[in-house]
């Protein structure tokens, strides 16, 4: 028995990677990275490999980048053998489950869509920054308020101060995650001040670290995508190589990524044709570096759950599916991030269940052409009650409750419903079938925490 598969080739040669990495460890030596802390500055000063130019600016040598993160290329420590569909957006506003009217996100909206998304299977971040309690609150909110009905839909990685930040480290401590600290790198190659602030406190703790960044071509970072790539793998790389010098002992990772920039509207673009070129650039790059990019198939510009635009989503599902990548991602909003929708969520879901079907192909059995089926069948004038038939098209086909396939006639019969009107119904199905219950000690810490939040906050 064999699996017949298709792929997709092309990309980057080896070559070409090569080039790009080099070009990004020139940037870090020869320009270096932005660091706006005193304390961080007087650790970095007189390190092996390192340089501060104009007082601030901390260039990195390729052979001290080399020694503290590679050697490149990297295998990965962790590889990705399964699929995975997340959702995010921590969105200000959000279509009404009810009403499907556009609306200022709240607290309850919070849980539902929590709740919804859990039941659905899939994982990721809170999808609603609730709009109904004090900033501060809120940025809590989307942790305590989701790990209550859920044990993979968390977080928003929003914070005010300082105090919001610990208070959500006390909460990954009790999820048994430990302490971590993501790192955004400010285009161009700048750490942002805030976020380097805490990594200092935390780096004694031995809080992981994670680097990551948003350039976008033509406004801050070059508009020609092999010089973004290389701006961005420099940015992440040389902002990881000063993290690991400032914490040896802490894990550091990084995810190189690259967006398009609407020179018309003055907007970073998610979806269309440039972005899913850049994923899958930037993919390449995170190959090289031994991890991995999301594979952001489902963040779109489209307004609407089911507007046109889902038909980039799918083609980036489609493609990204077959050229191997595996981690998919963040679903639930339009327009970037602006709108969440779990209708939008359950459609998508739908598309990716869709992509993978098709890249996981058919089975060949050399025994079992059809022969003894045609010759039982053909005088019958027809295969439907057959064993082969009856036993098999559930998992031959596709099959799914969003996307029909009856004639004219029934779908005209039953009100002609919409896409968007079958995932609502969805989502109120997947609602009422909640039933997560999280454990009852953990559930009183999260509970204190929250308390005490609302002390200091609410």
């Amino acid at each position: 028995m064999k699996r017949i598969k298709w792929s997709l080739n092309g990309g980057m040669c080896e070559d070409e990677v090569q080039k790009i990495h080099n070009a990004a460890l020139q940037m870090i030596d020869e320009t270096g990275i932005y660091v706006p802390s005193e304390v961080a500055l007087k650790i970095l000063n007189n390190q092996p490999g390192v340089k501060i130019h104009n007082g601030n600016r901390v260039c990195v040598s390729p052979e001290r980048v080399n020694e503290l993160l590679g050697p490149f290329p990297r295998k990965p420590e962790f590889p990705q053998d399964k699929y995975s569909f997340s959702v995010s957006g921590y969105a200000l506003r959000c279509f009404d489950l009810r009403t499907g009217e556009i609306k200022h996100s709240t607290t309850n909206d919070l849980i539902e869509f929590t709740k919804i998304a859990h039941a659905l299977g899939v994982n990721g971040c809170a999808m609603i920054m609730p709009q109904d309690m004090p900033q501060k609150l809120a940025e809590i909110a989307t942790y305590k308020m989701c790990l209550d009905v859920s044990d993979r839909i968390y977080g928003a990685g929003v914070f005010s101060d300082a105090q919001v930040y610990d208070i959500i480290q006390e909460i990954l401590v009790i999820l048994g995650n430990g302490y971590s600290c993501g790192m955004h790198i400010i285009s161009p190659m700048a750490f942002d001040p805030f976020l380097l602030d805490m990594a200092l406190r935390y780096i004694p703790k031995k809080a992981a670290l994670s680097v990551g960044n948003m350039p976008m071509q033509g406004a801050t970072c070059p508009i020609t995508l092999p010089g973004a790539l290389a701006q961005s793998c420099a940015e992440v790389l040389g902002g990881a190589a000063i993290l690991k010098i400032l914490g040896p002992e802490c894990e550091v990772s990084i995810t190189p990524f690259v967006y398009p920039f609407d020179m018309q509207y003055a907007t970073i673009v998610y979806g269309g044709p440039d972005f899913i070129l850049a994923n899958l650039a930037a993919e390449q790059m995170a190959e090289f570096y031994g991890t991995r990019v999301m594979a952001k198939a489902f963040n779109t510009m489209g307004k609407f759950p089911d507007d046109a635009q889902v038909g980039l989503t799918a083609g980036a599902g489609m493609v990204m599916a077959l050229v191997g990548m595996k981690n998919f991602g963040w679903s639930g909003t339009c327009c970037i991030d602006e709108v969440a929708s779990v209708e939008e969520m359950i459609i998508e879901y739908e598309i990716f269940r869709a992509a993978l079907h098709m890249t996981n192909g058919f089975e060949f059995d050399q025994n079992n052409l059809g022969v003894d089926v045609v010759r039982e069948c053909a005088p019958q004038k027809s295969y439907l009650m057959h064993e082969d038939t009856v036993n098999h098209f559930r998992s031959q086909f596709f099959m799914s409750d969003i996307f029909s396939n009856e004639m004219f006639g029934p779908w005209d019969k039953a009100g002609r419903p919409t896409l968007r009107e079958k995932a609502r119904k969805k989502a109120f199905s997947l609602l009422a079938s909640h039933s997560f219950k999280r454990d009852p000690a953990q559930q009183k810490e999260l509970d204190a925490i929250w308390k005490k939040a609302c002390e200091l906050f609410g």
